[in-house]
């Protein structure tokens, strides 16, 4: 892990830092690599995908990147909101292990002395890490992209609102997570996270996101809680999609 994040994963949270790691090591290829030379990545979701039974290609792509965001995300939102350091996660600066899916950078981030300003923090997680990505995984596997900025909003909602109950301030954290999920345009751009957001909904206390992650498609699992395709859904999924094309 990060090792300035080793006070925060300590005991059973360890494993959530495992995604992290520090090499000066060039051996790895970048992330940008990965996804220029089409079959290094998509070589190696397809081969941890049929080790899980997980035949369709769609599903492969979306299970894969929903287990991507897991591992990936808890260190972004401390790195990112509580020690204010923005981790060199765009694809040209990263490296990536492809057995072990790891993540190698050359440093664990600079300190930003702008703590208000959630543009600057995130912007090339969202833009030049996660947009790449999603573009590539939908040209290989033919996922629609929309699915993949859901499940990466669903984990913004889940690992903020975990980690908030950690900490003993989790205000800056709040404020960024509101940020990105109400600001609808970034720079000048539609903003990816605010319609993925808006395509949720609440069902009581439940918020069910707006596009199906195909996690049903795994052989030991079923619809998610909060799958917008459960029955109990689709009449409130059908009209908040007709609200929003209105």
């Amino acid at each position: 892990m990060l090792p300035t994040l080793q006070p925060f994963f300590q005991g059973p949270f360890s494993e959530y830092g495992d995604a992290m790691a520090l090499s000066q090591s060039q051996s790895e290829p970048t992330l940008a690599q990965c996804l220029d030379e089409r079959g290094l990545l998509a070589t190696a979701i397809t081969g941890w995908a049929h080790s899980q039974g997980i035949a369709p290609g769609r599903a492969q792509a979306s299970i894969w990147h929903m287990l991507y965001t897991i591992r990936v995300m808890p260190s972004v939102l401390l790195s990112h909101s509580v020690l204010m350091r923005p981790l060199p996660l765009s694809t040209h600066s990263v490296r990536l292990c492809l057995t072990s899916q790891r993540l190698m950078l050359a440093h664990c981030g600079e300190t930003s002395l702008l703590s208000g300003d959630t543009d600057s923090r995130y912007h090339a997680l969202i833009f030049e890490h996660f947009a790449p990505v999603h573009q590539y995984l939908n040209e290989q596997f033919g996922i629609a992209e929309r699915v993949l900025w859901s499940s990466l909003v669903y984990r913004l909602n889940h690992l903020s609102k975990t980690i908030a109950e950690h900490l003993p301030n989790p205000t800056q954290l709040n404020q960024d997570i509101h940020w990105l999920l109400h600001t609808q345009q970034w720079r000048g751009q539609r903003n990816p996270l605010f319609k993925a957001h808006q395509k949720g909904f609440d069902v009581g206390a439940m918020r069910v996101r707006g596009d199906c992650c195909l996690m049903h498609e795994h052989p030991v699992k079923g619809y998610c809680d909060d799958c917008p395709k459960r029955p109990e859904h689709m009449n409130m999924r059908a009209s908040v999609a007709k609200s929003l094309s209105q």
